[in-house]
């Protein structure tokens, strides 16, 4: 049975498959429909996908600029779980759109179809693009503010004078020793008067590696599969 419908690609397109321009297959209709669906839905999941990777991000700016160091390695392992599901709907959306056009990018999909096809898929290709290029500034903004972060931390541990550790808890025994084996085998390495307080050498350690994690991350959110899809 052969049928001629609107929302079917070009004439163009498919004489070059050696398909009639203006008919169809009930079969050939029912599954190009059924391929454009999967592509949009697809799409719209992509969206979201990003829209959470997006959010997750602007967090991270957000703690960094209130200097939160404390709360960035909860945020950078959200934004690590984000990227790994934008990632995974992305290789779905390349094998879903295989299907319809491997080597197609979403700008030529849309030329190619007719009726409402046209439109939804240029909502959805301004929309990726728009997320996509966010993506970027805001993990460009991140990566430079973390270096920054980085920067001040090293002037502060350079700057910093040595702090002799408060008398009371774990003062020094008679003989000059703390009283304890781990502070004893310290006093030997380092005497106690000329080593910094523990707890903020640590505090700068831990912000350091959550500053470098931020860094880190940052550098590994591009998708160049879905640049090129979205070219």
């Amino acid at each position: 049975m052969l049928v001629a419908i609107a929302a079917i690609p070009n004439r163009t397109h498919h004489e070059a498959r050696g398909i009639p321009g203006d008919t169809f297959t009930q079969r050939e209709v029912s599954r190009w429909m059924a391929g454009m669906e999967s592509v949009v839905t697809i799409l719209e999941r992509e969206g979201e996908a990003l829209e959470v990777l997006l959010f997750k991000l602007v967090e991270t700016e957000l703690l960094l600029d209130a200097d939160e160091a404390r709360f960035l390695p909860r945020a950078t392992r959200e934004v690590e779980r984000a990227r790994a599901r934008a990632r995974e709907i992305d290789l779905l959306r390349a094998a879903t759109v295989a299907r319809v056009d491997p080597a197609a990018t979403l700008r030529a999909i849309a030329a190619d179809a007719s009726g409402p096809w046209p439109a939804i898929l240029r909502d959805h290709h301004d929309v990726l693009t728009r997320l996509v290029e966010e993506i970027d500034v805001v993990a460009h903004r991140n990566a430079r503010a973390a270096q920054e972060a980085l920067a001040r931390l090293g002037r502060e541990v350079v700057a910093a004078p040595a702090t002799p550790v408060a008398a009371g808890v774990g003062a020094p025994a008679p003989d000059g020793s703390s009283g304890r084996p781990f502070d004893a085998l310290l006093d030997v390495v380092a005497p106690r008067r000329s080593r910094p307080v523990r707890n903020a050498e640590l505090d700068r350690l831990a912000r350091g590696a959550a500053l470098e994690t931020v860094f880190g991350t940052a550098a590994r959110l591009r998708m160049p599969d879905l640049v090129d899809f979205l070219r």
